[in-house]
């Protein structure tokens, strides 16, 4: 893949220039920054929802304009992420057994 994806192609200047350290530190930093991106994107489409409910759309509306069901609509504006539970955070590491 040359260029990123839709709508992230302004990304492809991280990946230009003469020195490659410097290439290599900024798409290093804009990885470690995927989560917060994912964070902020999601806080974002959970308002623009909240904000097309508000206006008087259903959630089944809704649905059929971002093409989900009613339900995943409902989801998104009310803050949850996924279906899904959240996956269990690993332990303490246990000590080994003799």
């Amino acid at each position: 893949m040359d260029t990123p994806p839709t709508p992230f192609e302004a990304l492809a200047n991280l990946t230009t220039g003469p020195d490659p350290t410097q290439r290599a530190k900024n798409i290093g930093m804009a990885l470690a920054a995927v989560p917060d991106l994912q964070k902020w994107l999601r806080r974002a489409r959970e308002h623009a929802v909240g904000e097309m409910h508000d206006s008087g759309m259903s959630y089944a509306d809704i649905g059929v304009e971002l093409g989900m069901d009613r339900v995943r609509a409902h989801q998104i504006a009310k803050g949850k992420t996924t279906g899904r539970p959240p996956k269990p955070k690993p332990g303490p590491a246990e000590p080994d057994s003799p």
